[in-house]
């Protein structure tokens, strides 16, 4: 490559336009040291070359004046803002460090025990939930090691220091299995009773649309106490207790403690039950919503039971054996396009 390139070639260069070769040439020639010399010269010809041009002109060098006093003025404004900001931010580190240096002094001198005491308090206040959804059955295991079952739109809330105060709070329907703790009971606590047991296996009802709420026990001993002290009863295996929210009355009959916990299994049983409680038990098994039409429908009384049937065989196999009919609605989306629940119609055969 040649030690020199011409004025044409850098000032084309220097303008944008300049071909490959020339691109390689001014490349070439720029990394070679004893090359300083020759840009410097080649630059100061291009400057009078540009000022012979303008001579004169009074506007562009104004122009150009202007531009670089701008410059300078814009540079030192943002010298300025920049220092303003900084002592600014030393400021607000200054007040926040005042409370920060309080808290650490205080945290370094408070005995640790009581450092610990306070942090344990914090993490025993929070709650830890479980939750069935709708149409559905959910397992679940406690720190204790007790399990049990969610039914269909349930909700199991416990705190997170549960060891030392097995005590849970339910609304819905769930079935326990209670491991058996001599120096610490277990508590199911619903919205107007305390179930409380050491070791056993039961199920509580005690939805929040229900008027009722029941207990059956199906092996060991609970003892049920009304909330507000209207009533406390100790259940043995196979009975049931259920208290009427509406006539506030207590209630206890001899069962079969396994057709009220079959659920859990998949078994949908109804025990000689009104039509309308039957459509409460379907709209919670399969998510949808039942409308029955007539009130004297209502009370027509059902027995069956189902193993994991889909809705329209357990419908089908109803009206089979009784004086209705029925009508399942295709599935709407609300405005948010999610798909609403499926409505069914019941209505007399007659």
């Amino acid at each position: 490559m040649d030690d020199k390139i011409s004025d044409n070639a850098f000032l084309n260069y220097s303008a944008g336009k300049y071909s490959y070769n020339d691109y390689l040439k001014v490349k070439d020639w720029l990394s070679q040291p004893h090359s300083n010399n020759g840009i410097r010269t080649l630059l100061l010809r291009q400057w009078n070359a540009f000022v012979d041009q303008h001579k004169g002109k009074r506007s562009f060098s104004d122009h150009v004046f202007k531009n670089i006093h701008y410059s300078i003025l814009l540079e030192e404004k943002n010298l300025r803002e920049s220092r303003r900001l900084w002592n600014r931010y030393r400021q607000i580190a200054a007040v926040l460090l005042i409370p920060v240096l309080l808290f650490l002094l205080w945290d370094h001198l408070s005995p640790a025990s009581s450092r610990l005491l306070s942090r344990t308090e914090d993490i025993e206040q929070d709650f830890v939930e479980i939750n069935a959804p709708e149409g559905a059955r959910s397992k679940f295991c406690l720190p204790d090691s007790s399990c049990g079952w969610l039914n269909s739109g349930s909700k199991l809330k416990y705190r997170a220091a549960f060891i030392r105060d097995r005590r849970v709070e339910l609304i819905g329907e769930a079935y326990f299995e209670v491991k058996r703790r001599e120096q610490s009971g277990f508590t199911v606590s619903v919205a107007d009773m305390d179930v409380q047991v050491l070791g056993t296996k039961f199920n509580v009802s005690a939805y929040a649309d229900d008027h009722f709420t029941s207990v059956v026990l199906k092996e060991g001993k609970v003892n049920v106490m009304g909330r507000k002290g209207n009533f406390s009863h100790t259940l043995h295996p196979d009975e049931k207790i259920t208290f009427n929210q509406r006539s506030k009355s207590v209630e206890v009959a001899d069962v079969d403690a396994g057709r009220y916990t079959a659920w859990k299994d998949g078994y949908l049983i109804i025990e000689d039950e009104q039509l309308e409680q039957v459509a409460v038990s379907l709209e919670r098994w399969y998510n949808v919503d039942v409308d029955i039409i007539g009130e004297k429908l209502k009370h027509y009384r059902l027995k069956a039971t189902f193993k994991e049937e889909p809705l329209e065989e357990v419908l089908r196999l109803i009206a089979k054996s009784t004086p209705i009919q029925y009508s399942i609605s295709q599935r709407e989306t609300d405005p948010n396009g999610v798909f609403k629940k499926r409505k069914i119609t019941i209505i007399s055969r007659y």
